[in-house]
């Protein structure tokens, strides 16, 4: 791969912070190549209007020994559903060492916010083409589930659904509240084994919590070894986190209470 698509690239972290990694179902073949197909997740399908920001298609490439240094180019386009071939989807090109093998990235933004426009409905069905592989570099379009195709999205930002003020803003004045807090993979140094996120909202809890309001909740508190409330999280989310495991195989795992949803004073 020479370097990184813009579909891997995100100038602000508030536009990146939808991720989808999509079911692929393995279909029919056209013109003797095979067709591969992505569905919305559930995850993503709770999701009303979904507006893609970027979208990235990884093929896996395996080239032989005598190959190695073979130039080749991908072509990804899509398929209608009466099985004719559609518009380019977008091609990279790769090849001459390294960067031959392994996960190759193909920028697709274009093809899938059309997909998207149109309500997602049906399947995005896309054709891989190999250019100038001659036989001797083999795309990974079946097998093992770490090795088949991978469409990552990034959706645009949404409003939060819980209510601002039990975020931390100008109208908080103090008491307790949750602080967002972004977490950056790639100024960690761990974007060269994450795939996705680029990062995440771990947040955190701050302020102060507001005394009793009457006298007789006070004694009561006052009973229980003067405890004094801490404002802390009382509710978590799960992080889906992507990243390259053994022998380059993308493996993806649901990480719990990694992200603070809403801050108390239990």
């Amino acid at each position: 791969m020479k370097g990184k698509s813009k579909a891997s690239q995100c100038a602000e972290p508030i536009a990146c912070v939808g991720f989808y990694l999509h079911r692929w179902i393995f279909r029919e073949t056209l013109n003797g190549q095979r067709l591969i197909e992505f569905r919305l997740g559930q995850e993503a399908e709770s999701e009303q209007g979904l507006s893609v920001a970027a979208a990235e298609l990884m093929v896996r490439a395996e080239a032989t020994p005598k190959a190695r240094r073979l130039r080749y180019t991908l072509w990804a386009f899509t398929v209608h559903g009466n099985s004719s071939v559609g518009e380019l989807a977008g091609t990279t090109e790769a090849g001459g060492g390294r960067s031959g093998r392994g996960w190759q990235r193909v920028d697709v933004t274009g093809a899938a916010r059309r997909w998207a426009a149109a309500g997602a409905m049906e399947p995005l069905r896309l054709l891989v083409d190999c250019s100038g592989c001659a036989g001797r570099v083999r795309l990974r379009l079946g097998g093992a589930a770490a090795a088949r195709p991978l469409l990552r999205l990034r959706v645009a930002a949404r409003a939060p659904r819980r209510r601002r003020a039990l975020d931390c803003d100008a109208a908080a004045h103090g008491r307790c509240c949750r602080q967002t807090y972004y977490v950056s993979f790639r100024a960690l140094g761990w974007d060269d084994w994450i795939v996705a996120p680029e990062g995440y909202y771990a947040n955190y809890c701050r302020g102060a919590c507001e005394p009793y309001l009457n006298y007789h909740s006070q004694v009561v508190e006052a009973a229980r070894l003067e405890r004094a409330a801490c404002c802390a999280p009382v509710r978590f989310s799960a992080l889906s986190l992507i990243y390259f495991g053994a022998d380059s195989n993308i493996i993806k795992r649901d990480l719990p209470e990694m992200v603070v949803e809403e801050c108390d004073c239990p």
